[in-house]
């Protein structure tokens, strides 16, 4: 099975999440300062803690990694960042094995999932990932997408106007099976999309509402 056809890209919530970081330098601070972000609660296994881990508030275990594999059935999700790569390795296999999630950035065979490259807003969210082979080209592949819809106003308009569809169509139309039909026959309807197109908003609601109505 390749890599490419092992992955399911999903967001998860992380609030009730316990994460568990081995290694505290630079990728493992990196991944477990994001976690944190996140809501996670994350601890970190190191023998040398950087600056970030010391001021982030996360629970630090100054051991050796070594000693604590079988503490790792506590957790939800392990990431193994040391640079030991028979140790990320091994500590990956007995996770998976525990039916956790675990994730080796120095050899994503090791792992069953994969932190990808990502923004996110309160309006969209972009995942990128190049499986592996190169951050810095999913960065460059999030930076053009990105600048794509910052210069395309009309895709954020019609985000803005498609999500009050939909929340009228919930108020209105009780049959998941009509609101999915009035979903797309509203989007790909011209006169809805020339108002997107024109920046009035108001009027592509008003004339979603004459297509619900043609049907009601």
């Amino acid at each position: 099975m390749t890599l490419s056809s092992r992955y399911f890209p999903i967001f998860l919530d992380l609030s009730n999440f316990r994460v568990l970081v081995i290694g505290g330098g630079k990728v493992g601070t990196k991944r477990a300062l994001r976690f944190k972000d996140y809501g996670a609660k994350v601890t970190v296994v190191t023998l040398q803690v950087s600056e970030e881990l010391q001021r982030s508030g996360i629970e630090l275990i100054i051991n050796d990694a070594r000693s604590l594999v079988d503490d790792i059935s506590k957790y939800d999700i392990i990431v193994t960042a040391t640079n030991d790569r028979e140790l990320n390795s091994m500590i990956c296999r007995r996770a998976i094995e525990m039916r956790k999630l675990c994730n080796n950035p120095t050899n994503p065979k090791d792992s069953n999932f994969i932190v990808p490259i990502f923004y996110e807003d309160g309006d969209i969210a972009i995942a990128v990932s190049t499986m592996g082979k190169s951050s810095i080209v999913s960065k460059l592949i999030l930076d053009q997408a990105l600048n794509m819809l910052r210069s395309n106003e009309s895709i954020m308009l019609s985000l803005k106007a498609m999500a009050k569809v939909k929340e009228i169509l919930k108020a209105r139309v009780s049959d998941p099976s009509l609101r999915y039909t009035l979903y797309h026959k509203i989007f790909e309807d011209e006169e809805f999309e020339r108002h997107i197109n024109n920046g009035e908003i108001d009027s592509a609601i008003r004339r979603a509402e004459e297509i619900m109505n043609e049907v009601s």
